[in-house]
């Protein structure tokens, strides 16, 4: 095999696949990328036991040579140090040529490195994933999924289930999140049949990070126990969560007796403050009383610190109620709406946030006891 590419290009390609190789492998090739080169185009390919990653590179976009084969072929190289070589050759050509044993050259102005790689034809192959789209999305849409729900994802396997983000197709999209202290909720108006899966959160972040354009289309194909995320020159392999995702409507409260809106940024930066103190379980206090809004925290060995807020409006009952400022820190992030909503039932119940204008998203806070 004997290919030319340019610099960026393959910095682009060899960036996104290398999401999908794990830092710690049981089988030396899997910390390998795969590398085909065709006619038409040049195929890099990254594999592990939860993700695979195909980006494609065709020789020419809109009349701009961007490779050229000379020999078709195939290897499989390491990932990490070709990550790491691809950014530090000085010309913007690099020239791939496979010799005896699948040693590969990297040429670039007078600099040749020289790789041991692996027979391709040992290295995993990809799901077969055929058929129409279940729905698509764009990969904004994809991306806002992701970054106002997939923080409250378990990190702890003790329940697989809930580490994922739980996609229902049903009268739009509905991505649920939970690890049982919280919950995140972004809803979708997107079209096709009823279905409900649930992928790992950290599956859906690095696809995330792939995209260029916000308004790429990505086509979603669901099987029994993979899921193919389908754009233009990219293949990005999931496999899905077994068991059931809980069901999670029975735990939003629809009557509330305390209301408080909020200036976001401005509560954000008070429980910044409140984070100073390192009190047990990150736990802070706030009192809704007299007209006023305020958060506590305090620990023994340093002290205390109160912040009353500002610019907030009060309906209904006082209320003092304990809750993780991480938790809220967290579930703040998922909006940009100047103000927020928070919603209370009583003080050993969940309470909801909401942004005042966008109703697309909710996030769910369980209370501390104290």
């Amino acid at each position: 095999m004997k290919f030319e590419i340019q610099k960026e290009v393959l910095i682009h390609a060899v960036g996104v696949v290398i999401k999908a190789i794990s830092p710690k492998v049981s089988v030396p090739i899997l910390s390998g990328l795969k590398i085909t080169a065709t006619s038409k185009e040049i195929i890099f390919v990254g594999s592990n036991n939860d993700i695979s990653i195909q980006k494609t590179v065709p020789l020419e976009k809109n009349g701009d040579e961007k490779a050229k084969v000379h020999e078709e072929g195939s290897v499989v190289l390491n990932a990490k140090f070709l990550n790491e070589l691809v950014r530090k050759v000085p010309k913007d050509d690099i020239t791939f040529t496979v010799e005896k044993n699948n040693v590969t050259k990297i040429k670039s102005g007078k600099s040749v490195f020289s790789l041991n790689g692996f027979p391709a034809e040992e290295y995993p192959k990809l799901p077969e994933i055929e058929g129409e789209a279940d729905f698509t999305l764009s990969a904004g849409d994809l991306n806002s999924i992701v970054k106002q729900t997939a923080f409250a994802a378990a990190t702890s396997e003790l329940r697989p289930i809930l580490t994922g983000i739980n996609l229902n197709l049903k009268d739009g999209l509905k991505a649920i999140v939970t690890d049982s202290h919280r919950l995140a909720i972004k809803e979708l108006k997107l079209a096709g049949e009823d279905r409900n899966v649930t992928i790992p959160a950290k599956a859906l972040i690095e696809l995330s990070k792939v995209f260029e354009d916000q308004e790429e289309q990505v086509e979603v194909i669901l099987k029994d126990t993979q899921a193919l995320f389908k754009s233009h020159n990219l293949l990005f392999y999931s496999r899905l969560l077994d068991g059931n995702f809980p069901q999670v409507s029975k735990l939003l409260p629809t009557t509330f007796n305390t209301t408080l809106k909020v200036d976001r940024k401005g509560l954000s930066a008070a429980l910044n403050r409140c984070a100073l103190i390192e009190s047990k379980n990150k736990v802070v206090v706030l009192e809704v009383k007299d007209k006023q809004a305020v958060l506590t925290v305090s620990s023994p060995e340093v002290g205390q610190i109160e912040e009353y807020l500002e610019d907030f409006e009060i309906e209904g009952k006082d209320i003092k109620i304990a809750f993780s400022y991480k938790f809220t820190q967290d579930a703040l992030s998922a909006f940009e709406d100047e103000k927020v909503q928070f919603q209370f039932v009583e003080a050993l119940r969940p309470f909801i946030i909401k942004g005042e204008k966008c109703d697309s998203v909710t996030q769910l806070v369980l209370p501390v006891r104290t």
